[in-house]
């Protein structure tokens, strides 16, 4: 009888039941590969706003893959993408209805493709936001000045969580 239990205990471990854990054993789309992400589009008037977005991802990237960033004619995979949209708009007011806060929304389209056979791995949209204060002071000096700063500061924010947001879809196991 014991000798039964044991084979029964066996086999059921063998068999398994078809569920599995992901994770670090699943292979992602660009693990040991190359990768380069050359200045992305932009279809929004706002200045220097695929250069941030390209930054954010060339630092993600490379510091999460270990520098496996590469220049295009080098690389494995290539991530292009286009900045669709980009918009601010008060969120906040205070008591005498003048504006407390803002809040910064951008929302890229992205493709990873296979650099030779010019295969699409993954594509999608991803949209982050983030607030920043306004310059209530109406008498301070500088108020346009510090108002662009804060935005300044959200767009690179926003520009920085869309690239980690990237960064893991690009890696999650399907």
């Amino acid at each position: 009888m014991r000798m039964i239990i044991h084979l029964f205990i066996v086999s059921s471990l063998l068999a398994g039941c078809g569920y599995h854990l992901t994770g670090a054993n699943d292979p992602s789309l660009i693990t040991g590969k190359t990768i380069a992400i050359p200045v992305w589009r932009s279809n929004v008037f706002r200045p220097f706003l695929e250069t941030d977005m390209t930054e954010s991802l060339l630092k993600e990237f490379s510091i999460r893959s270990g520098g496996m960033v590469v220049a295009e004619e080098n690389a494995d995979l290539v991530l292009t993408g286009t900045i669709q949209s980009y918009g601010s708009g008060a969120v906040s007011f205070t008591a005498a209805d003048q504006i407390r806060e803002y809040r910064a929304t951008i929302t890229v389209d992205s493709t990873l493709t296979e650099r030779r056979s010019q295969k699409v791995l993954w594509k999608g949209i991803v949209s982050s936001s983030q607030d920043y204060p306004a310059s209530i002071d109406l008498t301070a000096p500088n108020r346009i000045a510090l108002q662009q700063n804060s935005e300044e500061a959200a767009i690179r924010e926003i520009c920085r969580k869309l690239a980690e947001q990237i960064y893991l879809k690009v890696t999650e196991s399907f």
